[in-house]
């Protein structure tokens, strides 16, 4: 059954997939937790809206949790729902990025082993390998940031938002304030996925869920030749490479989903942004 459509009020319908609690109210938001204004849905089904639908298409850090089988199908529904002229724009972790990153820290690590090099060299590597192998929520990454070794400058250089609040020293405690997040809820965003795995640790009562049942690992990886050639092949056109503030989305000023709540800065630095159009 396909789902309402909301409009802007301009009259034009936007679609973000794999929102999270990042969204606004007058596009349409689809996650595997739903919840006013979200819709629940499994990005692996078919998207439940009819074709030549949406003005532009928005998903950010979803793809690489899902095989490349996955992504592709997930693609191609995308071409399918977007009106002709459309626009797709995908943010994932940017693989060429991370890669020479590792290779920078790993020759500064070699060459003057200091105690900030090799806690950068180490969380580099697991920046590039952790979600892809770990077997329980959090993996290695959190194991680090637990003994605190984790260099926070370059944690927060590369991470942005997702590990801001962790590495923020607490305020004083007022009349009303709630009792403390524990550490595992303030590194849900980053070390577990947060479609729907809350719901998954209450029903398991505590049990640790495996990081691929929960969609919490990452699946694959992704640089500027493989998110072009994905985009080709589902039919897109006028591929681009953008940053967090350009965008051929229409009103992308007003909405910018790339962005970092705390400034004019991106909220995910690890990314690399991606548009294609669906030829007219």
């Amino acid at each position: 059954m396909a789902a309402a459509v909301q409009k802007s009020p301009e009259g034009l319908a936007y679609l973000n997939l794999g929102c999270g609690s990042h969204f606004f109210k007058e596009w349409n938001n689809l996650d595997r937790s739903g919840g006013e204004p979200v819709v629940r849905h499994d990005l692996r089904r078919p998207l439940p809206y009819p074709d030549n639908t949406f003005a532009a298409v928005y998903s950010s850090h979803v793809l690489e949790h899902l095989t490349p089988a996955q992504g592709k199908s997930l693609v191609r529904e995308i071409h399918r729902v977007l009106a002709p002229g459309g626009v797709c724009r995908l943010a994932v972790p940017d693989l060429e990025q991370i890669c020479k990153e590792y290779l920078n820290r790993l020759a500064a690590g070699i060459s003057q082993p200091s105690e900030t090099n090799i806690r950068r060299y180490r969380w580099i590597t697991l920046e590039l390998l952790d979600q892809l192998v770990r077997d329980k929520p959090g993996g290695l990454m959190l194991e680090l940031l637990k003994k605190g070794e984790a260099d926070a400058a370059f944690v927060k250089e590369r991470c942005g938002d997702e590990f801001a609040e962790f590495f923020e020293p607490p305020g004083p405690p007022g009349p009303k304030e709630k009792e403390a997040t524990p550490f595992y809820r303030k590194m849900a965003s980053k070390l577990t996925h947060p479609r729907g795995l809350w719901q998954a640790l209450k029903s398991r009562l505590g049990a640790a869920p495996e990081p691929r049942h929960t969609g919490e690992a990452h699946r694959w990886m992704y640089d500027r030749l493989s998110l072009e050639l994905l985009l080709n092949e589902a039919g897109f056109v006028d591929f681009r490479v953008k940053n967090f503030q350009d965008s051929d989305i229409p009103y992308w000023d007003r909405y910018n989903l790339d962005r970092s709540a705390s400034g004019n800065f991106p909220r995910k630095p690890d990314s690399i942004y991606v548009e294609g159009k669906k030829p007219l």
